[in-house]
């Protein structure tokens, strides 16, 4: 089909429907930030039918009381990519997306910064005739680096309107809103298509039959190298006219940009933010932790107290107040996580990190283009094992989806404070750094040099032969926008929240029976979870596990914390709960484990033991899960799972034993 006999989407007076806007544009030219801005919290994130790309959907007020959805699609050079991600947004601007509505009108944001490269895309937008409005965003940046561009020559020469925009401080959004309303209530007339392609050229006739959103490998490559000579040539003729350069100010290389990606210094600042950020795990969380600590507890103690006794009493008391509330005890120190992943994202500098790492990753058989998957890691695995399909090569992709559980999500975090404040004690070293914020970076950087050691080996198995190179733009470096960095907080708080009260506390009722059935009779004298259910789940497993240290309340544990590590501090609450009649029924885990420490019971080297076992456990149904949808293989899933198990057993080992000898 030509893009001639394409016939363009329903407008706003032919639909009865909602109109649907698509924001479209090339990564990092803040598309992602305007949809925020223009939804604000009002929007959900989902998977498109079949497969497992994101996208988002909010909905926009605009002038004549018009509501419509937006939809945020993945960034995207070309319509013609090959990639998951620019295959979704071709299919869905072409309607041929099952489920999904083709878009009333296409919002299209580029970079004033850099015209030239943003136009190919457009130029494919207006040959495919879409309804088409362009926000000419981070206008800011380009004044500051003297580029001067005159949005009313651009508009007439693409023959499309153009908005200049600042998407982060939301300047010339109530124009774009207004442009929008009134393209969807008098849609432009349609446009002439191949307006790049001289009718006196050679190859103009094959060309012009060819759809604008065909797949380049369908096509001969002199073709296709044609088609983008000819593109660029006509760009750069509305570029002279439209854009001019006065005292002009180079973004890069900066001076601060020289020091972060500097052989020198770059690794140890790197290192430097990341010590930095652990310490402040344990700083700035340990008041609002004790506080909801201590809610927790009066808690559990108030229904013991006015509820009658009894197996609903001791369900609440014991299992679910417990239970879900040492999970959620370490809000705090996801937030803060959060907080400087999104400080550290706004402001440009994990690219920059991608950058400094690329030749260290290269070393291991991974490229720079995995840090963002393997940096994603470390809030969840499964975004992480999602954002490897921008890895083009599929060896390099596979190898990055087997490693990136590895790195520490934010679920291991539980896991760790819980331990790591029953055991460590809150000394500084130099009297700068935390112990205990040091332990907590040395279980980070363990599952990195983990993952960097498993890398190797499986490139030196699967043997890559085809050659890759690692292209990465570079933002610039920027103030990052508090609300922005806050929202992504907030978004992450929530998810975490919405699993502790529905998968955590599923989990902790399933676990409380566990723990508290069978009854014992009336003459036994030991501790009843000993011979519960849960018990004897774990003293089945403890003749493994006792040269790790671990007993069979341990066991039971990791057992339990098969869907879901954070579930580990659940189960092992509520064990060491229930039953327990000595007046403190309801103390916190932490509190309980370092009485257990004291008394010899629970000792360092079992504890360091334990967090080595769940830096390399695959603890996780949601990542294999994801990891079977997209290697799509079970055979790569059972290899993931058992090569970790067999990695954090060996690991815990080697922890356990070496530790009692030396501690």
């Amino acid at each position: 089909m030509t893009s001639s006999d394409k016939s363009p989407p329903q407008t706003l007076q032919q639909s009865s429907l909602s109109p649907t806007i698509a924001l479209v544009g090339n990564p990092n030219c803040g598309k992602t930030t305007l949809f925020n801005s223009l939804t604000g919290s009002n929007y959900k994130v989902a998977n498109y039918p079949g497969v497992t790309v994101e996208k988002k959907t909010g909905t926009l007020t605009l002038p004549h009381g018009i509501s419509a959805s937006l939809i945020d699609l993945p960034g995207t050079y070309a319509l013609s990519g090959t990639s998951l991600d620019e295959k979704i947004v071709t299919h869905l601007l072409q309607g041929s997306i099952t489920g999904e509505v083709a878009p009333t009108l296409v919002v299209a944001v580029i970079d004033a910064t850099n015209i030239e490269r943003n136009l190919f895309l457009i130029s494919e937008l207006i040959d495919a005739k879409f309804p088409l409005i362009i926000a000419l965003n981070m206008m800011d940046i380009a004044e500051a680096q003297g580029i001067k561009v005159y949005s009313e020559i651009l508009a007439r020469s693409l023959d499309v309107p153009v908005i200049p925009i600042i998407a982060r401080s939301k300047k010339g959004l109530d124009d774009l809103k207004l442009s929008i309303a009134r393209e969807l209530l008098h849609p432009t007339r349609s446009r002439k298509a191949f307006g790049w392609l001289p009718e006196s050229h050679a190859l103009a006739p094959a060309i012009s039959k060819i759809s604008c959103v065909a797949q380049h490998g369908e096509l001969d490559p002199h073709l296709i190298t044609a088609i983008a000579t000819l593109r660029y040539a006509w760009i750069r003729s509305i570029v002279s006219k439209a854009v001019r350069i006065e005292n002009a100010k180079p973004p890069s290389p900066s001076k601060l940009d020289a020091i972060l990606t500097s052989k020198i210094w770059g690794l140890p600042i790197f290192f430097g933010i990341l010590a930095l950020m652990f310490q402040s795990l344990f700083m700035w969380a340990q008041a609002p932790m004790e506080l909801i600590s201590s809610i927790v507890e009066a808690t559990s103690s108030w229904l013991t107290g006015v509820l009658p006794s009894g197996m609903l009493t001791r369900l609440l008391a014991e299992g679910i107040v417990p239970g879900v509330g040492n999970v959620i005890v370490f809000v705090p120190q996801i937030a803060i996580l959060f907080f400087f992943i999104g400080i550290l994202e706004d402001s440009g500098y994990l690219s920059r990190a991608a950058f400094l790492l690329d030749n260290f990753m290269k070393r291991f058989g991974l490229q720079g283009r995995a840090f963002i998957p393997l940096l994603s890691s470390m809030a969840c695995a499964v975004p992480g094992i999602l954002a490897t399909r921008t890895i083009p090569t599929k060896i390099d992709r596979l190898t990055t989806i087997l490693v990136a559980p590895l790195m520490g999500c934010s679920a291991r975090l539980p896991v760790y404070t819980v331990l790591i404040a029953a055991t460590i004690p809150p000394l500084y070293v130099g009297g700068w750094f935390s112990l205990q914020a040091l332990v907590l970076l040395g279980m980070y950087l363990l599952g990195i040099s983990g993952a960097c050691v498993m890398a190797w080996l499986f490139n030196k198995i699967l043997r890559r032969k085809e050659s890759c190179f690692f292209v990465m733009e570079m933002p610039p470096i920027r103030k990052p926008v508090v609300r922005v960095v806050l929202r992504n907080v907030y978004d992450s708080v929530l998810s975490f929240l919405r699993n502790a009260t529905t998968v955590i506390l599923a989990c902790s009722v399933i676990i409380w029976f566990l723990a508290s059935f069978p009854k014992p009779s009336e003459h036994y004298q030991g501790n009843p979870v000993e011979i519960s259910f849960a018990g004897r789940m774990g003293k089945l497993i403890e003749p493994a596990i006792r040269p790790l240290g671990f007993n069979w309340e341990i066991g039971f544990s990791i057992i339990a914390s098969f869907p879901a590590r954070e579930v580990f501090v659940t189960s092992l609450s509520t064990v060491l709960n229930v039953g327990h009649d000595d007046g403190d029924d309801h103390r916190s885990l932490i509190k309980r484990l370092q009485d257990k420490n004291q008394e010899g019971s629970f000792s360092l080297a079992t504890a360091l033991a334990l967090m080595v076992f769940y830096v390399f456990a695959c603890q996780c149904m949601s990542t294999l899960a994801v990891c079977r949808r997209e290697t799509g293989s079970w055979r790569w899933t059972l290899g993931m799972f058992g090569y970790m198990t067999a990695l954090a057993y060996v690991a815990a080992l080697l922890t356990y034993q070496i530790g009692i000898r030396i501690l």
